[in-house]
């Protein structure tokens, strides 16, 4: 009977391969068991209390003069509404952008009116409101002065 061995070169990388088995095996068992344990970690630390913003409700704009779709006969108009105190109120027409705030619910601005349909966007931004815009769009007719 005759045996044959493996040659050196193989029996090396069989031996290195079996080293770097057991190797990689060893790390990945314990990284895993770190990662066990830093999730147990997180698991147990006390939970932190969500502390929430105050809502705060907003009154809704409104128009009071001019109704919408009213005529106009002057080059102006102007506008009277209600809205929350200390809101950035913007006023958009096709002749002029404007904004002012308010220093008490009720606000009044004299608007330029173009010949014509006009339409007047109205946007209050009222403060401390996390951004609810409260808007209001009229139509009013500019027929020409006296």
């Amino acid at each position: 009977m005759q045996y044959r061995f493996m040659k050196k070169e193989t029996s090396v990388a069989v031996g290195m391969g079996i080293v770097f088995g057991l190797l990689f095996s060893f790390l990945v068992i314990a990284n895993t068991q770190k990662n066990q344990s830093v999730s147990q970690k997180t698991a147990n630390q006390k939970t932190r209390p969500v502390t929430t913003e105050q809502q705060t409700t907003t009154q809704p704009i409104t128009i009071s003069e001019p109704n919408d779709g009213a005529i106009i006969v002057g080059t102006s108009v102007t506008i009277k509404g209600k809205t929350d105190k200390n809101s950035f109120v913007v006023v958009q027409t096709q002749i002029a952008d404007m904004s002012f705030v308010t220093k008490s619910e009720d606000f009044e601005y004299k608007v330029p009116l173009a010949l014509g349909e006009n339409v007047i966007h109205i946007s209050a931004y009222p403060k401390g409101s996390n951004g609810k815009i409260q808007e209001k769009e009229l139509r009013v007719y500019h027929i020409g002065t006296n």
